[in-house]
């Protein structure tokens, strides 16, 4: 008997370490700068960028950040890189500086960040830009105000903008491939296509989604939620064609979501509000975290995660997963 409640006193201390070692921990920026988007290539290298130009580089899987040389005084709004030389930013201007010319632009680096150039954008307008998102084959798509979207051409070196149906300010993206994916933004609107973007089509909900949708994520090509105002988040099994309600149990604004599987995920949003989810969101539960601030991206690279926001904040996740692969949006 004594050895039988020796055990259980082990197994509960073991399970009471492993809930400490995978609590979401501050991990020092060295910055004040409002974080707008993270992104890893693999288990060690990551960048995150901010306002005036923010842009920090880890090369120990995010155990520490080095501020980069500034490349731009811009805001950096998105940043993505298909591996450790080849990446892209999304930029936007102060709103005192803007004059004549667009608001918004991309750079591209082929040296890991040392270098950028400006991404040629066909029939480029006046609408600000807000996300920058790539499809698993490579091609790469800008949504902002107006219902603006831009693909990347086939030479991979144009982005054309095309028309949508909606004038709502478009947030998020998705593709599968060049020819299938998916937008969200204001006003609960969320549009599909199946061909490159020529014509879209309006999702439908089972519950009518009025809040704007700030985030969507894939973890195939039929299973996806989507996250917006007022804690909204709904899911979908068939590729975002139809959405259905989920629960969140809080009022809070959600701005990013993430899936490591069908069934584990994330939520971040406003005053450090963590959800988390172990049933495919049909159960969603706050998570308890030392941070106050806006939170606008959360990222998992393998078993480790990270969430980034308002004034300097990062927060690193360690699951105890011993899956090391690279999770990334479809």
């Amino acid at each position: 008997m004594v050895k039988v409640c020796q055990i259980l006193i082990l197994m509960l201390l073991f399970c009471f370490a492993s809930s400490i070692g995978a609590e979401w921990k501050k991990v020092n920026s060295g910055s004040f700068a409002w974080f707008h988007s993270l992104y890893f290539v693999n288990q060690n290298k990551g960048w995150i960028v901010g306002s005036r130009g923010a842009f920090l580089e880890t090369t120990d899987g995010g155990s520490t950040w080095k501020t980069k040389q500034t490349f731009t005084r811009d805001t950096i709004r998105d940043v993505y890189f298909a591996d450790e030389q080849h990446g892209w930013v999304l930029c936007e201007k102060d709103v005192f500086s803007r004059g004549e010319s667009s608001p918004s632009s991309i750079l591209e680096t082929f040296d890991g960040g040392e270098t950028w150039r400006r991404v040629n954008f066909q029939d480029e307008g006046s609408e600000r830009l807000v996300k920058l998102f790539f499809s698993k084959d490579g091609f790469g798509y800008a949504v902002g105000e107006a219902g603006t979207f831009y693909a990347m051409q086939g030479d991979k070196t144009v982005w054309k903008k095309n028309s949508l149906p909606i004038r709502f300010l478009l947030l998020d993206g998705s593709f599968f491939n060049q020819n299938k994916g998916l937008v969200v933004g204001g006003g609960g609107s969320a549009l599909f296509t199946e061909d490159g973007g020529l014509t879209w089509n309006n999702a439908n909900f089972a519950a009518q989604a009025k809040s704007k949708l700030n985030s969507v994520f894939f973890i195939n090509q039929n299973v996806g939620w989507t996250v917006g105002a007022e804690g909204r988040i709904f899911t979908t099994v068939n590729g975002g064609k139809f959405w259905r309600g989920q629960n969140s149990r809080i009022s809070q604004d959600l701005f990013d979501v993430f899936f490591l599987d069908t069934a584990e995920g994330w939520a971040v949003g406003d005053n450090g509000i963590v959800l988390h989810t172990t049933t495919a969101g049909n159960v969603w539960t706050p998570v308890q975290i030392a941070a106050r601030h806006r939170l606008e991206r959360v990222f998992f690279i393998g078993k480790k995660g990270f969430a980034v926001g308002f004034g300097g904040t990062i927060l690193r996740y360690d699951s105890g997963r011993s899956d090391d692969s690279l999770s990334q949006q479809l």
